[in-house]
């Protein structure tokens, strides 16, 4: 059965979720917790997102600064996995309601998706 969302604009989103990871290990998919996630785009039932960290290095990926820290809860410094993800809507958390994302890194992940 073809999938749905092709046929489906894309919806622009500004939403902070936990996403289930996983990991493949010998073969087998073994869960390795929930990590917290920018949503920036919705198409029918799949999200496009960024893994936000605080480390400064993530093995063979690029990781980005962001300007403040998306959590108001939380001082210090905070990054963005340089690299546009998708999954299932079924694999997120709820949504994070007092976490706001600073307009200039929203522009500069949006373009991200562009590239």
């Amino acid at each position: 059965m073809k999938s749905k969302s092709k046929n489906q604009p894309f919806i622009k989103k500004k939403e902070f979720r936990f996403h289930k990871t996983e990991v493949r290990e010998k073969g087998k998919r073994k869960s390795k917790g929930w990590h917290p996630v920018y949503v920036f785009l919705e198409k029918g039932n799949i999200y496009i997102y960024v893994t936000l960290t605080h480390s400064d290095k993530v093995e063979n990926m690029l990781v980005i600064k962001l300007r403040k820290n998306p959590n108001p809860h939380d001082k210090s410094d905070a990054y963005y996995v340089a690299e546009v993800r998708e999954d299932t809507k079924d694999k997120f958390g709820r949504r994070r309601d007092n976490w706001k994302m600073d307009d200039l890194d929203d522009e500069d992940i949006r373009n991200i998706k562009k590239r």
